[in-house]
């Protein structure tokens, strides 16, 4: 009853609609925070992913991931007397860091909403902290967060899995944070030299960064049961500055490449098919160019390392980071030689392009 009453309040954010929330479905339990997918009561229709987390001053917190892959924090309190429709300043700091200035939607005479951009560094810091601070309308909140790094992946796997095999396919969403120490261990495949160690500097902020871009790419690409790897998953030449992923259909990561004097993006594609080519023991075929996807320039670069039976193809799309320097994206397919050659293939790639932009943000 909890978990349906709070996703009432969430569907007002998700749906922009009075109508009630039916679920949860599946399950996401992560420390102090429960929830599950959520849909809409009047036309079944999925709405997100919500996990709630109550606190003693008598605030619920809840963080919602909507259908499209839009993300919400919102706040709850039973003796709350708000004004629908009506918005407020609300400053959010994080372990003491810089605040966030940010305005409060309030969606119910006892809840309070929050957009967060998907590109936004308030989900990082909020993935990454142990505090949180809210200070509006002259009061002050705090919040101890716990296992957020685990939470915000598990509510992203709820979305994709939920829109890509309906209501029915919910399950325990949460991911596992440890790997099979085989699993940990695998061979790399006969492409991916690119996967060695970057030059610069390697900090929390990048790694944060990384699986939030590598989060944002699963959520809008078309791929079969994917997940973001947990770090002990993550090959060792990304934990610094990247992320890795996995799905049924190929693996592929996020590198953060910060500025670096002279170096372009073009030059960033070249250089990992470059060290495709030295890793590969087979036939070898490469590409690079530049393309611009929805009045954005996306560099790319392309390898193929073919034996008898199978090739391994990689992709990589480098965009410009917001920050400076690059974010090298790449996906790694396995496939038989009929599959590699598949003209559907290139429709699959532009899909992934478009992921990437989407990623990245404005």
């Amino acid at each position: 009853m909890f978990l349906k009453a709070f996703g009432a309040i969430a569907l007002l954010v998700l749906s922009s609609s009075s109508v009630a929330a039916r679920g949860p479905y599946g399950s996401v339990k992560v420390g102090n925070w429960s929830g599950g997918a959520f849909t809409n009561d009047q036309t079944g229709a999925f709405s997100g992913c919500i996990a709630s987390a109550p606190y003693k001053s008598g605030i619920t917190v809840i963080v919602m991931v909507g259908a499209n892959g839009t993300w919400n924090l919102g706040f709850s309190h039973n003796n709350w007397s708000l004004k629908p429709g009506s918005t407020f300043p609300i400053v959010l700091t994080f372990d003491g860091r810089a605040p966030f200035n940010v305005d409060g939607r309030v969606i119910s005479t006892h809840a309070v909403s929050v957009d967060m951009p998907d590109t936004s560094d308030l989900i990082k810091q909020f993935r990454a902290s142990t505090t949180m601070s809210a200070f509006a309308e002259g009061n002050l909140f705090q919040f101890n967060l716990d296992k957020t790094g685990i939470l915000l992946p598990a509510l992203v796997n709820c979305v994709v899995t939920v829109n890509r095999d309906g209501i029915a396919g919910a399950k325990d969403f949460v991911l596992p944070q440890r790997a099979p120490a085989t699993a940990a261990r695998a061979a790399p495949p006969q492409t991916g030299g690119s996967l060695t160690p970057a030059p610069g500097p390697s900090t929390p902020e990048l790694q944060l960064e990384a699986m939030e871009f590598a989060s944002n790419f699963i959520l809008k690409a078309s791929l079969n049961n994917p997940r973001v790897l947990s770090r002990a998953e993550t090959p060792a030449t990304l934990v610094n500055n990247g992320a890795a992923w996995r799905s049924d259909d190929a693996i592929g990561f996020v590198r953060i490449i910060p500025a670096q004097a002279g170096v372009k993006g073009l030059d960033v594609a070249s250089g990992v098919v470059a060290n495709d080519a030295r890793a590969c023991k087979g036939k070898f075929a490469s590409a690079r160019n530049s393309e611009l996807v929805d009045s954005d320039v996306v560099f790319r670069g392309m390898s193929s390392c073919e034996d008898s039976e199978h090739a391994s193809i990689s992709e990589y799309f480098v965009l410009p980071r917001k920050k400076g320097g690059f974010v090298l994206f790449s996906v790694v397919a396995n496939l038989r030689i009929a599959e590699a050659r598949n003209p559907l293939r290139e429709e699959k790639n532009k899909d992934f392009r478009k992921a990437a932009l989407v990623a990245v943000g404005p």
